[in-house]
């Protein structure tokens, strides 16, 4: 894994990217966790001060150079009372201000010093309560909770805000129906599981294109298959071996040399690690799904892998072929059985992405533990398991951008 800061432990990434209206990653979502319990945990000024808050900005600032995206954190009221600032660019945060914070007086003193060095606010889970409108001169986005707060009953409160040049993010945005109306609304940025829910079309098969891509994935499955015969799958698609080459002339693969041919790739890397990568050039090559859900869906791959590996196991490729094709239904808009079975996944795999059992099975729960923010599972793991768990997201989440940037 990718070395992080050890005070990086303490921190949980949200997978849920926040998206701008074209679904292109705007950026993610921070929660500060302590060890013990899962609850930020700052409990005075000095503790604030302190070391640790110090190097975890550290590791927040190493992570937001690598992602180059904005991340919003979620910021006590203690912390933003005390005298400290995070040792951070304040380009690379947004702070939320949750609307049940209490508006004193001294909270209204800490905004002005906060923003007078530069720091940008966000006032989350508006519920559009005329008793938090002093607070909308001082941030510059408000999120909104769309399955909570139906935007339609709003309309013209929405427009005022609007009207205010405040950025408008639409939370638990839960389909695409419902991406749609807040586009329509005047919504700026999406957070929610949208992506990960298409409206599957029954009865909807695969496409000609997408079934070369397929033929690849399942000759891999054969352990006899010859180099030609693959070299030979991939050459009658011209799409694919663009891709391939693209990816394994990138730093990402790891291939000390210039890739040249076909057969050379192939020969190079090796069966095994080829799979995976034809596995990445199936959903890349035969989808007109935005780039943002093949990110998570390598994020997921990604992370499963790494617990494989915490774990010793045998099966890590395995691992990673249940985290990426976990979402397969999400990017053809078909049903999941429908996709699997023309793929010749073994029965641990299938059962695994159909009813996440067995081994791999774990992973893939422990990684969707990660990406939706099921804190009360993370919760209940011993801490050495969680910390596992949040450095293989970490180091996931970091690996995926480097190959969305070698595919894009």
């Amino acid at each position: 894994m990718i070395e992080f800061p050890t005070v990086l432990d303490d921190l949980m990434m949200a997978q849920q990217p926040i998206l701008k209206r074209t679904k292109e990653i705007f950026g993610y979502e921070l929660l500060f966790r302590g060890k013990d319990a899962l609850n930020a945990n700052i409990s005075d000024g000095e503790a604030a001060t302190s070391q640790v808050l110090v190097n975890l900005c550290i590791g927040i600032t190493k992570l937001e150079s690598q992602l180059r995206k904005p991340f919003f954190i979620n910021m006590t009221t203690e912390l933003m009372l005390s005298d400290a600032f995070f040792p951070i660019d304040p380009d690379t945060v947004y702070i939320e201000i949750l609307e049940s914070q209490k508006l004193t007086p001294e909270f209204f003193t800490a905004l002005e010093k906060w923003r007078s060095a530069g720091y940008r606010f966000a006032l989350d889970d508006y519920q559009f309560d005329a008793a938090y409108e002093a607070l909308l001169p001082w941030v510059s986005i408000v999120k909104v909770d769309v399955l909570a707060t139906h935007p339609e009953k709003y309309l013209k409160k929405i427009t005022d805000l609007k009207a205010r040049g405040l950025i408008l993010l639409a939370e638990k945005v839960e389909d695409l129906a419902m991406f749609e109306l807040c586009k329509k609304l005047g919504f700026d940025l999406f957070q929610g599981y949208f992506l990960q829910r298409p409206e599957i079309i029954k009865g909807k098969k695969i496409d000609s294109a997408t079934h070369g891509a397929i033929e690849l994935v399942n000759a891999l499955q054969n352990k006899d298959v010859s180099i030609e015969t693959i070299t030979n799958l991939v050459g009658k698609n011209p799409k694919l071996s663009y891709q391939l080459l693209r990816i394994l002339n990138s730093p990402v693969c790891g291939v000390p040399k210039t890739v040249v041919s076909i057969k050379e790739a192939v020969v190079f890397l090796g069966l095994v690690k080829l799979k995976k990568w034809a596995l990445l050039i199936t959903l890349t090559s035969s989808t007109n799904q935005p780039m943002a859900l093949l990110k998570v869906l390598l994020t997921r791959g990604r992370c499963c892998q790494l617990l494989a590996e915490s774990k010793k196991s045998n099966l890590t490729d395995s691992a990673f072929m249940v985290g990426l094709m976990s979402g397969i239904d999400a990017v053809f808009n078909v049903e999941k059985s429908v996709v699997l079975e023309q793929i010749a996944l073994d029965k641990y795999s299938l059962a695994a992405i159909m009813t996440q059992s067995g081994e791999l099975g774990a992973y893939l729960t422990q990684t969707l533990n990660c990406e939706e923010q099921n804190w009360g599972n993370i919760e209940s793991m011993p801490a050495t398991e969680r910390t596992t768990l949040n450095r293989a997201f970490l180091d996931a989440m970091l690996w995926s951008d480097e190959v969305m940037k070698s595919i894009n």
